[in-house]
């Protein structure tokens, strides 16, 4: 190792937690910070692969939990421990300058970011939460549901509205003054989509870090969320896919996936709330896949299961 090498791995590395609700908008902004024009090396811990559409013309190398980018960066799974994952990431720290985790949409961002601050090989600059422009008020009243986004918030020291799109400027001032309702001031940014300077929230520093000095069990912290998950090589019809993911009466509020449509082409979906949103892909699937989740007692998973099934023996197209 070059003496260079050796000062560097002597710093601690820098960590950037995003955290966010389902469907909130994190993987969008860990994509985008991948592929911007920064020079970063960047390792980055996730809990699905899928869940990030990396640009394949970035991938240098994969395997089965990490995949390795052309400009340095890194993805690697989480997997069952997030104390191990970073283990690993610090055992090759010189080959980073950078360390990004990216939450699961229930978890307690504060019990990552109590990880950083007792370890010193680690440097915590902030955690930025990206909240649902759109969803967010829906999901504050619904007593199942609002401890999480609060803690998550709570947690902030940079809050990142995204769906602004869809929210007029009088919808961003008063979630303003919700929070300040809530007895917070962190500050607050708007997200616009596909933002390639994304990554310069890597450079700021947080404001304040928390005094605690013990690490905390990384749990996600239970609530009553149900899933359902399908696979399949059958092709699907376009129009009866949206009248599954629209249909109020199976309760999903988070449903994402990837399709082979009966009309030849494949589309990414994603539903959040009562929002469905699509898009073309150039990707090549052997199958169609999807998750569907949603809160008890009111999503059910053996009853979506059923009405998926329904539809598929009606509508999809047998490959031969």
């Amino acid at each position: 190792m070059t003496a260079s090498l050796d000062a560097r791995s002597t710093k601690p590395l820098p960590m950037t937690v995003v955290s966010g609700y389902l469907g909130a908008g994190k993987t969008t902004l860990v994509n985008s910070i991948l592929s911007g024009d920064h020079s970063l090396r960047i390792a980055v811990l996730v809990n699905d692969f899928g869940e990030i559409a990396i640009d394949e013309t970035l991938i240098g190398a994969r395997s089965d939990d990490v995949i390795a980018l052309a400009n340095g960066c890194m993805c690697c799974q989480i997997g069952g421990d997030l104390y191990d994952a970073i283990d690993r990431i610090l055992r090759m720290r010189e080959r980073f300058d950078h360390l990004l985790v990216e939450t699961s949409g229930v978890a307690d961002p504060a019990k990552v970011a109590q990880i950083a601050v007792a370890e010193p090989d680690l440097e915590l600059l902030r955690t930025v939460v990206l909240v649902d422009a759109v969803n967010f008020t829906d999901i504050l009243a619904d007593p199942r549901l609002n401890d999480t986004l609060l803690r998550q918030v709570r947690s902030a020291d940079l809050i990142l509205l995204t769906k602004i799109d869809a929210t007029t400027t009088a919808g961003i001032a008063d979630f303003q003054i919700m929070l300040v309702e809530l007895g917070l001031s962190v500050p607050v940014a708007v997200l616009p989509k596909d933002d390639r300077q994304a990554w310069q929230i890597l450079n700021e520093r947080r404001t304040a870090v928390s005094s605690s000095k013990k690490a905390a069990p990384f749990r996600v912290h239970r609530l009553p969320f149900e899933s359902w998950s399908w696979t399949g090589t059958e092709r699907v019809d376009f129009d009866k896919l949206m009248a599954f993911a629209s249909d109020s009466a199976l309760n999903i509020y988070r449903l994402k996936g990837r399709f082979r449509l009966a009309d030849g082409r494949t589309v990414l979906l994603h539903k959040v709330g009562s929002e469905i949103t699509f898009e073309d892909t150039d990707e090549t699937l052997e199958a169609s896949e999807f998750v569907a989740i949603g809160t008890k007692p009111d999503f059910n998973p053996e009853h979506t299961g059923r009405a998926w099934i329904r539809m598929i023996q009606r509508s999809i197209i047998h490959q031969p």
